[in-house]
């Protein structure tokens, strides 16, 4: 059997569609750049070009679980669970203050350095000890 040339109509049909979906494509792409200009826009008019967080986004590593932790910037699974060896290492000796005072404190696990601290820095909170009150607040 031999195949049959499309008519007149089918092709004229056949064109319309591919201009539609062309045209689709191109709104799609449109939206696609307008959302993604809109989450930048913030960012841009930063000076530093960073996020700021709010206190209720900040993560104690005293006793942030593993997900809450591989929310941090540079912070993944590994990373994640050393911290937290780390603190009950620590922390199973009697009398011992908290494994993280401050964010440098982070540099004892393998991996983060003072680089990753930097980027950590802003996402941190730590908890003051009860019986240092000479501590500055936030620490």
């Amino acid at each position: 059997m031999a195949e049959r040339e499309p008519n007149q109509a089918e092709a004229g049909r056949d064109s319309t569609l591919r201009a539609a979906q062309a045209i689709a494509l191109v709104v799609g792409v449109g939206i696609c750049l307008a959302l993604s200009v809109a989450f930048a826009v913030p960012l841009l008019g930063r000076s530093d070009g960073a996020l700021t967080v709010d206190s209720g986004e900040r993560v104690n590593p005293n006793d942030a679980p593993v997900a809450s932790l591989m929310r941090l910037p540079q912070i993944g699974v590994a990373r994640a669970r050393a911290i937290i060896a780390h603190r009950e290492r620590v922390g199973s000796q009697a009398g011992h203050p908290p494994a993280f005072r401050e964010a440098d404190d982070l540099q004892e696990i393998k991996g983060i350095g003072p680089a990753i601290v930097e980027d950590l820095r802003p996402w941190l909170q730590f908890d003051r000890p009860s019986n240092d009150s000479n501590a500055p607040p936030g620490r």
